[in-house]
C-alpha cells in the first residue's frame, strides 16, 4: 500500500504475492523450492509458489522439512501394496495378503462379466422366445424410465410415443411385408383360381362366434396372451386406439405393466371393462383389417378356429362351421 495516496499496489508474478486483500504495507515474497523439490506450480500474485519432491522421494508427515528417498523393494514374504509418491513412501504387504486382494478384483471383475452376460443371454432368448420384438423393449423402457406427473407431461409423453413410432417406420415387420406381398399375388391368379378366391372371400367376411354358446366376453379373455404374439408391438397402441382408448388410458397402462408383452393384455382388459358386450372378438379383427395387419387378423382367425373355441356364425342355410 502506498503510504501517500492509500491506494494497493499490485503484486508481482513470481516475485511476490498476497492470499488475500489486506493492509500490508508490501507484498509476500514467493517461496523458492529447496534442491530437493520441484516447483509444482508456479507462484503468482495471489498464490505463493507449490513445491514438492521431486521423483524417487517422499515427504513424511512427521517431518515435512525434508524430502526422504523412498524404498526400492518390499522385505522378502512382501509385495508392493502403493508404490512411492511425493506424499508417501513404497507401502508392502504380507504376499499371502497380496495375493488374496488378486483373487478379490479376479472374482470381482468376473462376477460383473457374468451379469453382463446374463443380461444379454436374457434380451437375446428369454425374450425372443416368448414373442416379445427386442424393439418394444425400447419403447417399453420409454415409458418405464419417463412417470406421468399431471397434464403436461402426459403430452409430453404422448408427443414422444409419436417420435418413436415414426422412427419404427424403417423397421417394418416381416409378417407385415407379408401382408403387402400376398394381395398382388392374389391379382395375379388366373380365372382358373377364381373360385377358390371367391370361397376365401366370403370365409373372411364371415363372423366368429363361441362354440357351444360359450360367454363371449370370457372366451375373448382366453386368448389376450395370444394376441400380444401374433400382433406386432409397434401396432398396439393404434389398434387399441381403433377400439376406442383413448390416449390418456394407454399410457396409464404402458406405466403400470413390468412385463412388456402384458401392455396389450391390459389394455384388452381396459376395453372389455369400457365397452362390455360391445367388445367382441370380430370387432378386433375390423380394427385390425382397418390398419393394414390383415396377415395379423387371418393369423387369430386360424388360431381361434383350431382351438376349437369359436366357430363361424350360423348361416341361414345351416349350422355354425368350424374348421
Amino acid at each position: 500500500m502506498e503510504e501517500a495516496s492509500g491506494d494497493c499496489t499490485p503484486c508481482t508474478d513470481k516475485v511476490d504475492y498476497t492470499n488475500y486483500s489486506n493492509t500490508l504495507s508490501s507484498c509476500l515474497l514467493c517461496r523458492i523450492c529447496k534442491s530437493g523439490e520441484e516447483e509444482k506450480s508456479p507462484c503468482t500474485s495471489t498464490k505463493d509458489t507449490e513445491c514438492q519432491c521431486k521423483p524417487g522421494t517422499f515427504r513424511r508427515e512427521d517431518a515435512p522439512e525434508f524430502c526422504y528417498k523412498c524404498s526400492t523393494r518390499c522385505p522378502d514374504g512382501m509385495v508392493v501394496a502403493t508404490p512411492c509418491s511425493p506424499f508417501s513412501d513404497l507401502k508392502c504387504v504380507d504376499r499371502k495378503s497380496g495375493a488374496s486382494q488378486l483373487v478379490i478384483g479376479i472374482v470381482a471383475a468376473s462376477v460383473l462379466l457374468l451379469l453382463v452376460l446374463i443380461a444379454y443371454v436374457f434380451r437375446r432368448f428369454f425374450i425372443q422366445g416368448r414373442a416379445v420384438d427386442p424393439k418394444c423393449m425400447d419403447k417399453v423402457l420409454f415409458w418405464r424410465s419417463h412417470p406421468l406427473r399431471g397434464p403436461g407431461a402426459l403430452d409430453n409423453a404422448h408427443n414422444n410415443m409419436l417420435i418413436n413410432r415414426d422412427s419404427l417406420t424403417d423397421l417394418v415387420p416381416e409378417q407385415e411385408v407379408e401382408e403387402q406381398v400376398k394381395p398382388t399375388d392374389v391379382t395375379a391368379q388366373s380365372q382358373g383360381e377364381e373360385p377358390a378366391g371367391a370361397e376365401g372371400s366370403h370365409t373372411r367376411g364371415r363372423l366368429l362366434v363361441p362354440a357351444n354358446g360359450a360367454d363371449p366376453t370370457e372366451n375373448l379373455r382366453l386368448f389376450f396372451d395370444d394376441f400380444a404374439t401374433i400382433v406386432p408391438c409397434d401396432s398396439w397402441d393404434s389398434l387399441m386406439r381403433k377400439l376406442g382408448l383413448t390416449q390418456n388410458e394407454i399410457l396409464l397402462v404402458r406405466e403400470g405393466v413390468r412385463v412388456p408383452r402384458d401392455a396389450l393384455y391390459e389394455m384388452l382388459e381396459a376395453w372389455v371393462s369400457n365397452k362390455g358386450r360391445e367388445a367382441s372378438v370380430n370387432t378386433l379383427l375390423d380394427a385390425l383389417e382397418k390398419l393394414g395387419q390383415r396377415l395379423a387378423k387371418q393369423n387369430i382367425q386360424d388360431h381361434l378356429l383350431n382351438s376349437g373355441k369359436y366357430v363361424y356364425e350360423e348361416s341361414k342355410e345351416g349350422s355354425a362351421v368350424s374348421v
